[in-house]
């Protein structure tokens, strides 16, 4: 497989392609023309909303002004993961009181396994898995912690209850590293939402059974998903993302950094297979192919087969799209339509698929100002929270027209 060459990738910033050729795992470049401020702020942007940001850290070219920055941030994020730690002790207690069994997916749930310094780690929310009782665990966070819920609770988005947060009065100040940012509680009833994807992710059901006993520095035990099963779900989570066009390049770079570490364990691999069968293997192969052609990381023997096993019509749209979610950053496109339509076997699916990409109809949730409280909202905030929602909407609305025309051609043009 040929990783992605993103310096030579003319849909995107220099400087973007600059960084992201240097994580790669097998090494980048380090021959780069000198970038200018204006540069250097696009690209640090693009990394920030990926969570990519103290990845960087690792790079030997970064000017010194850069590194001061990301010296900033990652003393930033420390301050962070101890809010982190305390908000899910905290959190812990609760549902142990209300005898709530769950398992802690994805965050410091990925540490030990899917960083090499569980430090660089960006995590906003606890994600909190309770397939017997979530009404409860939320009712427990509700009452006992203070958490509201945003949005319609009769509304589950995605997999999971309405996000549980603080009203604490926080602002957004631009600043992706905000310590003071408020840990907000995401309570899963389910592994994978099929009805809304329209495709299955079979057997998810026995990663409950399986779980194991969780580890993560300066945090007690926590139940966490079988190594096996954790590299499933972190897949399946980036690839329903992928299929929203909604990514961040960090849970790749995360996949990219378990699948190289852990590429000579045989063992591990031998079990993994036997634990997913053939159709949960394959969407998992999706992910695999795609942090190896975006950051270059060795694979196992058992992760290449499954890779070489994809159908045609998927591996022609790694041929001309591999790079497309980071290109739509940048330039409007929604080419992970095409591999959704290929992972879909029938017409009426497809046909639903395209309406609901191509003319969304769902309007985007509560965004500014979610964290005060009602009686704190003056005219002047209530008027600007009005203000940013209508603008996120139409630069939505803009997004969609934009990408709706590469995205048919590309389609109509490749896929022969």
């Amino acid at each position: 497989m040929i990783p992605v060459r993103w310096e030579e990738n003319a849909a995107i910033p220099r400087c973007v392609g600059a960084l992201l050729s240097s994580l790669r795992f097998s090494g980048g470049g380090t021959s780069w023309p000198k970038f200018g401020d204006e540069e250097w702020n696009r690209a640090l942007y693009y990394c920030d909303r990926n969570q990519l940001t103290l990845l960087l850290r690792k790079i030997e070219w970064l000017p010194e002004e850069i590194r001061r920055r990301l010296d900033s941030n990652l003393a930033a994020n420390r301050e962070r993961n101890q809010r982190i730690r305390a908000a899910f002790e905290e959190a812990s207690g609760a549902l142990r009181d209300a005898k709530v069994k769950f398992i802690v997916l994805k965050g410091f749930a990925n540490w030990e396994r899917f960083a090499a310094d569980p430090e660089l780690r960006l995590q906003y929310d606890l994600d909190l898995y309770c397939p017997d009782s979530p009404v409860l665990a939320r009712e427990a966070l509700i009452e006992k912690l203070g958490y509201t819920p945003i949005g319609d609770s009769e509304e589950f988005p995605i997999d999971h209850l309405p996000a549980l947060i603080r009203k604490t009065g926080w602002q957004w100040r631009g600043d992706f590293f905000d310590p003071e940012i408020p840990v907000s509680i995401e309570v899963h009833f389910r592994l994978w939402d099929e009805a809304t994807e329209m495709f299955p992710a079979p057997c998810l059901d026995a990663f409950w059974s399986r779980r194991v006993a969780g580890k993560a520095r300066g945090l007690p035990w926590f139940a966490a998903l079988d190594p096996g099963d954790a590299l499933c779900y972190n897949a399946l989570h980036f690839l329903r993302h992928l299929l929203r066009g909604d990514v961040r390049a960090a849970n790749l770079y995360e996949l990219g950094y378990f699948l190289h570490v852990n590429a000579e364990d045989d063992g591990f691999w031998t079990r993994w297979s036997a634990l997913h069968p053939p159709e949960l293997r394959r969407l998992q192969a999706v992910c695999f192919r795609l942090a190896a052609a975006w950051f270059d990381c060795r694979l196992s023997a058992a992760a290449r087969e499954e890779i070489d096993r994809l159908p045609a019509p998927i591996a022609r749209w790694f041929e001309h799209c591999a790079a497309s979610p980071v290109e739509a950053f940048f330039r409007p496109n929604k080419d992970e339509l095409w591999l959704h339509l290929c992972l879909l076997d029938s017409f009426k699916k497809k046909s639903a698929i395209l309406r609901r990409r191509l003319l969304p109809a769902r309007l985007p949730g509560p965004l500014d100002s979610v964290f005060i409280p009602e009686e704190r909202l003056n005219r002047s905030t209530r008027m600007r929270k009005r203000w940013e929602y209508v603008r996120y909407v139409a630069g939505r609305g803009v997004y969609h027209a934009r990408a709706m025309l590469p995205t048919l051609s590309r389609m109509l043009t490749t896929r022969s």
